[in-house]
This record gives structure tokens, sequence and C-alpha cells, in this order.
């Protein structure tokens, strides 16, 4: 059974500046442990790199988790793709990270990428309330 120790309501605040709130993506180790995110950005915006590659059926106790982008892998790699890929992206948001609010989605899809196989993605995004943009950007 757990137990409840204490709970604090951390904000991206100075007196609340030394809190880490998670692990940040891709996981590295510094000299005390991995590193760490800070901020409530920082840390949703590895939440969402966690999310979009993430297989679904790879996390252990929730086959559901993930967003289904490998899936996409062996599909045409043609103008439907960037439709696809965007679909993908806002349906795994919306069922796991509700709290993110996406701006938009952005797939670059040249002639460059296409020969090897790739799209660049992009995704601007807002968390709650805030009003400032963040963006993540990865590679398919």
């Amino acid at each position: 059974m757990a137990i409840v120790l204490g709970q604090k309501n951390v904000k991206d605040t100075e007196s609340f500046s030394d809190y880490a709130i998670g692990i940040t993506l891709p996981i590295q180790i510094t000299n005390t442990a991995f590193a760490q995110s800070f901020t409530t950005r920082e840390q949703v915006s590895s939440n969402i790199k966690n999310l979009l590659l993430t297989k679904k059926g790879e996390r252990i106790l929730q086959p559901e988790f993930g967003s289904g982008l490998q899936g996409l892998l062996f599909d045409f790699n043609n103008d439907e793709l960037p439709t696809k890929i965007e679909d993908t992206i806002t349906e795994a948001l919306e069922q796991w990270l509700p709290y993110v609010t996406i701006d938009s989605i952005d797939v670059e899809q040249t002639d460059y990428l296409k020969d090897r196989n790739r799209a660049n993605v992009s995704i601007k995004f807002k968390v709650g309330d805030d009003v400032q943009l963040n963006e993540v950007t990865f590679t398919v």
C-alpha cells in the first residue's frame, strides 16, 4: 500500500527553481543522476517526445500508450503522409496529454528527405493557460 508522505505544488517561479519536475529526453546521465527538467515547458517537451517516440505495446502494463508513428514507417512517402503524421500526433496528444494545446504541426518533406525516407516534424504548442508558444522538433 502506498503512503503519501507530502505534496508540494511546484510552480515555475524563482522560489521553486531548485525543484526538479522530471527527467529530460533523451536520457542523459549527469554527475548525480539523470538530467532533470526544472520548468514545466521543458518537462512537457520531454513528455511529448516520450509519447510520440514510444510504440504502442512497448510500455509494460500500458499497451495503448504511444503514438503509432512507427506504424507509418512503411507507408508510402507521398503527399498523404504529412496528413497521416499530423492526425496520429493529434490523436496521441489529445488522449495522453490533454493539457497540451496544439497550435500547429508542420511536416517538412523535401525531395532530399523523401529519398532518405524521412520527414522533419515541428510541433508548436501551449501548456495549460500559458500564452507562450513552445516548440518541439524531431525526425520521423
